[in-house]
């Protein structure tokens, strides 16, 4: 059943009249709304650094800025282009976006996710200019590069964020704060957005599996929509490449 359920959904979730209903099924469904007070919105493929952007970038405000997030369907960037808010996608290569998915969704299907994953990313590409698009890397590592971007490309004046030590232990303790008071009982280590020795096991096995002949073609395509993507990124120095697995050649230099 959960499995219908997460097809349904990507199914609805190219379309922007279907966002209310995908929104409903979602926690704290009035958060992600988009309406005429959003600042910005943030979106991406789950466990791409959407939790990480929101709250280094309330973090480095000082003040509660109204984002519109998390709600990891295309359409939402659809409309959010559509009324000209300011957007930043977020994209995080597909082995480590899809090892880190499936330790908290291990009742989805590898060929399943693997086809989302690239779906997702091929239905966002035609609005890549039109937003600010973000690494993986750039997001948790260089957040000021994405922040300025959005400020050169919207007029927005957000401060930037200084990824010191400090502050990314504060980031993780207000984005585990806020998880845990979502999710309640339900909140443990399987589903916290951040980094956990305790999924580190799962996750190289869940690569492995990722990695097997038999999903080389899926994962192609899935490099292949990642990298249409990154190329967007705004540079500040060389942009971080999907890395190259044993016997396969390493993409092109950008």
């Amino acid at each position: 059943m959960r499995r219908v359920l997460r097809r349904g959904r990507e199914l609805v979730g190219d379309h922007p009249g279907f966002l209310p209903l995908v929104r409903w099924s979602a926690p704290e469904p009035h958060a992600r709304r988009l309406t005429s007070s959003t600042e910005l919105v943030i979106e991406g493929f789950p466990r791409s650094g959407n939790t990480f952007a929101y709250w280094a970038l309330q973090l480095a405000q000082g003040r509660a800025v109204d984002i519109a997030s998390h709600v990891h369907v295309p359409a939402q960037v659809k409309l959010a282009v559509r009324m000209g808010k300011p957007t930043l996608f977020v994209v995080r290569e597909p082995l480590g976006c899809l090892a880190s998915n499936l330790t908290s969704c291990p009742h989805v299907r590898f060929d399943a996710i693997l086809r989302e994953y690239a779906h997702h990313h091929r239905e966002v590409l035609p609005y890549a200019p039109d937003v600010v698009v973000g690494t993986f890397e750039q997001t948790t590592g260089d957040l000021t590069i994405l922040l300025e971007a959005l400020n050169t490309r919207f007029g927005t004046s957000f401060r930037p964020f200084e990824a010191s030590e400090e502050n990314v232990a504060r980031v993780f303790a207000l984005l585990e704060a806020h998880y845990r008071r979502v999710w309640g009982d339900r909140a443990n280590e399987r589903l916290v957005p951040r980094p956990s020795p305790a999924r580190h096991a799962e996750k190289r096995w869940l690569t492995d599996q990722l990695t097997s002949s038999r999903y080389s073609g899926l994962l192609e395509e899935a490099d292949a929509a990642y990298a249409a993507l990154a190329a967007h990124a705004p540079r500040r120095g060389a942009l971080p490449a999907t890395p190259a697995r044993p016997g396969t050649p390493g993409p092109p230099p950008h």
